[in-house]
């Protein structure tokens, strides 16, 4: 309900000074309970937007039509950094500049998940990147009940409802592999964060299908703790790979932390990139051009996954979502640099 009374006020239905109608017609017009309509309205009264003028009724604040005038963009991410969420919160504030909307950055935590869940509620909009925990309770229900204004990117919640934006994970994955074999490695590895993830979960089928034949595979699970740091978690997984005897001569890794961690990790047990273990990362960023030696990676193209988030946002605006269109994936390439070379036994 309160999506729909900022969208009258934001229409001009209601011009500021302007009175709304009596919470009891709003429950009518809405089809919501008069308590639902009462707590809504209060919401609404408490940031700033109306006002409650004793027995006369409710109106609208100046300062709340301007605020509805222009449009919010939330950009919600994780609240660590890497070097794509730093990308992704770039570019995402320019987009939404250029649109002509504010932008505002949401931190995931548990301490504000509730936050971010009302920003939804309200109908601001968002660009949402997060992956399976932030992506239960409150804010999940929150994204599926945003009827299209929230847009998930580089995850999927699109059987739900949800617009998605992701990379073909598994086209990603097959091109690291068969960049690998083409270069004459057979022993494959895979480091994975989170295996049961939805996304890792595509990206390690691509990794098991595209290996079928060939000698066996060697999955590294790193299952960082939460608040515990994902590059230090990554590089005692893949030195205790080989300190047991781990005989892959390439890793594939999932993010660029991960693939400085591994590096570091190749380093500590007595071996070299790409002389001993070549490396390939599935996400590129400037970080993983500058490395020593620069790592080749699959590009997933983030400005692109926000020029199509903007696109699903833009069709939530004009009352224009095609609930059929849900999903969106955009098409990964190599950027080969200097992490990858034959097998120190061929060559």
């Amino acid at each position: 309900m309160r999506e729909g009374v900022g969208d009258s006020i934001r229409d001009g239905e209601v011009r500021p000074g302007e009175q709304l109608p009596s919470e009891r017609e709003l429950a009518r017009r809405y089809g919501v309970s008069y308590m639902t309509a009462r707590r809504a309205i209060s919401e609404m009264v408490e940031v700033g937007l109306l006002e409650r003028r004793g027995r006369e009724g409710t109106f609208v604040r100046s300062y709340g039509a301007a605020m509805l005038a222009t449009r919010t963009l939330h950009l919600m991410c994780p609240d660590f950094d890497t070097a794509d969420i730093k990308t992704f919160l770039r570019l995402g504030a320019r987009a939404g500049e250029l649109e002509g909307w504010k932008t505002h950055v949401i931190r995931l935590s548990p301490s504000n998940e509730r936050a971010a869940a009302r920003a939804l509620e309200e109908g601001d909009l968002a660009l949402v990147l997060a992956a399976g925990p932030e992506l239960e309770g409150v804010l999940g229900s929150a994204l599926k009940a945003a009827e299209g204004r929230a847009v998930l990117i580089g995850n999927r919640l699109d059987n739900e409802g949800v617009p998605s934006v992701l990379a073909d994970d598994s086209q990603a994955i097959r091109l690291a592999v068969h960049h690998l074999q083409d270069a004459g490695h057979i022993h494959i590895a895979l480091v994975s964060d989170h295996p049961n993830h939805a996304v890792d979960r595509v990206q390690i089928g691509a990794w098991r299908a595209a290996l079928a034949h060939e000698a066996p595979q060697d999955l590294i699970v790193v299952n960082t703790p939460r608040h515990e740091s994902a590059t230090e978690q990554t590089m005692e997984r893949v030195k205790t790979y080989f300190e047991h005897g781990g005989k892959a001569t390439a890793i594939i890794t999932l993010a660029d932390e991960m693939a400085l961690a591994a590096m570091a990790a190749v380093r500590a047990t007595g071996r070299q990139v790409p002389q001993d273990v070549s490396l390939i990362n599935s996400g590129n960023s400037p970080l993983l051009g500058v490395a020593h030696p620069g790592v080749t990676c699959i590009d997933v193209h983030i400005a692109e996954h926000i020029e199509q988030g903007l696109k699903f946002l833009r069709a939530a605006i004009e009352n224009e979502s095609d609930p059929f269109d849900r999903l969106r994936f955009v098409e990964p390439h190599m950027v080969e640099r200097e992490s990858v070379a034959p097998p120190s036994s061929a060559q």
